[in-house]
């Protein structure tokens, strides 16, 4: 046997004791009632339990029921018998039977399944389409919110890369920029005169026109959109930066998808300017100076 491979297996061994001595520790302080005592149910606002429930057959079931519905992994026998100290491994089976039999007689869209030496409370497979339908809408908002903050990025601070965009939302866009060049609301403006010269993106009149505006000039002001990009970028941060080199337009669609790494290591230097050249306020320094001395950095709106 390798040295690597004894030192796998003296990895293995050493995990493995240390889950047992857990197992054991964990059963001693339950049997002791030290658990119990570290927990103060009156903080959690519920009130105190009555062992006696457990010898009444209907509310055993309903206490078992809840434990299984509350868990939120598969639930083992040996659980719930430690949970309600009283019910035997026969009785809980016992009961799980029964529940069962009560959701298939009732045509209930949910069962209890056994998964992984545990009791789950699952929804039928028949109803997943229309699950997935709640949980594609929830993404689609999500999506959608991601999209509208990027947009407002780009509106206010355009010409950016997808790195600068990326550093003031704190989260990959990479999908959504593509999908914003898709629907036409974004578009490559140039490249940045930085190592790796990545793309710089702004918006388009398809952009304009969908939100009502004749140019960036008409954009509302910060505060009108602050529910928007809440959390997400701050004030002074929606100033626009960088300088745009022109890219002919046969090299946009070719290389769109395939920007250098590189582009996550550049910053701004330059003082800011518009999308037309034009500085429109200090550089990135100068603000970091004033927002050191306790001042409010001051921003421009276009």
């Amino acid at each position: 046997m390798s040295t690597a491979a004894k030192e796998r297996e003296k990895q293995a061994k050493m995990k493995a004791l240390r889950k047992e001595l857990d197992r054991e520790i964990q059963d001693q302080l339950e049997e002791s009632g030290v658990l119990e005592t570290l927990v103060d149910p009156a903080k959690y606002q519920v009130g105190s339990l009555n062992e006696d429930d457990l010898k009444d057959p209907a509310k055993a079931k309903k206490i078992v029921e809840a434990l299984i519905f509350a868990s939120s992994k598969p639930l083992t026998p040996a659980e719930i018998r430690k949970a309600t100290k009283v019910l035997t491994a026969s009785q809980i089976e016992k009961i799980v039977t029964e529940l069962k039999e009560e959701y298939r007689g009732q045509d209930r869209p949910f069962e209890i399944i056994e998964i992984a030496g545990g009791y789950e409370l699952s929804t039928k497979r028949e109803f997943a389409p229309w699950i997935l339908r709640i949980e594609l809408q929830r993404k689609a908002r999500q999506a959608t919110q991601s999209a509208l903050e990027t947009l407002a990025i780009l509106a206010y601070r355009q010409p950016l890369t997808r790195a600068e965009i990326e550093s003031l939302r704190g989260v990959d866009v990479s999908g959504v920029v593509s999908t914003l060049m898709e629907k036409g609301f974004i578009k490559i403006l140039g490249k940045k005169e930085v190592p790796g010269r990545p793309f710089l993106y702004g918006t388009t009149d398809k952009f304009l026109e969908h939100f009502g505006l004749r140019s960036l000039q008409d954009l509302p002001s910060i505060s009108e959109i602050q529910q928007i990009v809440e959390g997400s970028v701050k004030k002074e941060q929606l100033i626009g930066t960088a300088k745009i080199v022109d890219v002919p337009e046969d090299q946009k669609s070719d290389e769109a998808g395939n920007e250098s790494s590189n582009e996550n290591t550049t910053r701004e230097t330059e003082a800011p300017v518009s999308a037309t050249g034009e500085a429109i306020g200090p550089r990135p320094e100068e603000i970091k100076s004033e927002e050191d001395h306790g001042s409010d950095a001051p921003s421009k709106e276009n």
